[in-house]
């Protein structure tokens, strides 16, 4: 009986990728053997911190990281971001968001955490593409995704950089059978979390210590505060494409970003009780992005030739530029004088956007 199951989840899921489409390249192993899928995690959760949270942490430029994850990678998650996904779960605890174009106009995103422990679901969990492996390779996380492109594949070769796929390692991910029951597609039900992480980095050969001290952003002084001195900043619009949207808006109460998509509607996370993703730090990168011919609307973004970008933050906004010379050298934004921006301690979101797309950017 449980044979028959396990037989009839493999049809199930390979049905469900099919039915994805839209361009996607995703290398998924339709040829899994039905006892390897029922081998997927039919439970998650967390792994207890016992380590005082008084260190340093690099993704927020707080002193609120547990003092055992010192010297330790941080973990970035490859996160499904279309409508049809929503919603999403563990996002509102990512130190870090970075969104951007994928392919056919929609965009995906990569969730760092400094320490994923305590978080006990994040995904939907999506496959890895090279645009974003770039963006997030100079400080050394262990990516987190199931399947890759034909690129991210050639950009992991090159730079021998080990990933945790869950296409390879079942027991990383969770399948949640019961949203996949109430008509969500397959890609909508791929979970992982904190404790699924943990328990396979070992299985993966992921070694778990950094040997970087790159930084993503040159934070401020702890309990100091910038304000971005080119004009007030309530609402931000802009568009990835036609189908993709950014939008963002000042809460004073809170003194963050309040994030909406899709029409204006807002993007909760419904792992933590449904909270609206919110950011102290909201900065914008218009970026030479093209069109990867043959591939159905895969793109390809050309960091290596900067830009121009927008810092927002306490309701202010400031024009910046920005560069990234290679794989390895992280991301540097400057002021307009020329000196290197300063941002506020917290939580930041990322977006790389087409240069093309910088008339649709409204603020107000």
């Amino acid at each position: 009986m449980k044979k028959i199951i396990s037989i009839l989840l493999v049809l199930l899921l390979t049905l469900g990728l099919v039915a994805c489409g839209g361009g996607d390249d995703t290398q998924i192993n339709l040829d899994v053997e039905a006892d390897q899928a029922a081998e997927m995690s039919d439970t998650y959760g967390t792994v207890e911190v016992t380590a005082e949270k008084t260190a340093y942490n690099p993704l927020t430029g707080l002193n609120n990281m547990a003092s055992d994850r010192v010297g330790m990678r941080p973990y970035a998650i490859s996160v499904n971001n279309i409508y049809d996904c929503w919603p999403q779960y563990g996002i509102s605890q990512a130190d870090i968001l970075v969104e951007m174009e994928t392919e056919g106009g929609i965009t995906r995103m990569m969730a760092l955490y400094a320490d994923i422990r305590e978080v006990p679901l994040v995904g939907s969990v999506r496959s890895l593409r090279d645009q974003f492996m770039e963006a997030v390779f100079p400080v050394e996380p262990i990516i987190v995704h199931i399947g890759t492109s034909i690129y991210a594949d050639k950009a992991v070769a090159e730079h021998n950089f080990r990933t945790l796929d869950g296409n390879n390692l079942h027991k990383a991910m969770y399948f949640d059978r019961d949203r996949y029951a109430s008509g969500y597609a397959w890609e909508h039900c791929t979970f992982t979390s904190g404790q699924l992480i943990d328990e396979q980095l070992e299985n993966a050969r992921i070694k778990p210590e950094s040997t970087s001290s790159v930084s993503f952003f040159n934070f401020a002084e702890e309990g100091a505060t910038v304000t971005p001195t080119d004009g007030a900043a309530n609402t931000v619009t802009f568009k990835f494409s036609s189908y993709g949207d950014g939008d963002f808006r000042y809460d004073e109460a809170s003194g963050q970003y309040l994030k909406y998509q899709y029409g204006g509607k807002a993007q909760v996370d419904a792992g933590n009780n449904d909270k609206q993703l919110a950011f102290d730090n909201v900065v914008i990168l218009f970026a030479d992005i093209e069109d990867i011919e043959g591939t159905n609307g895969l793109v390809h973004v050309n960091y290596q030739n900067g830009g121009e970008g927008y810092y927002f933050s306490q309701g202010q906004y400031q024009k910046i530029t920005w560069e990234k010379e290679d794989y390895a050298n992280p991301f540097k934004f400057y002021a307009a004088d020329g000196s290197e921006l300063q941002v506020n301690t917290g939580i930041s979101y990322l977006g790389v956007v087409r240069n093309t797309e910088l008339e649709t950017l409204e603020i107000a």
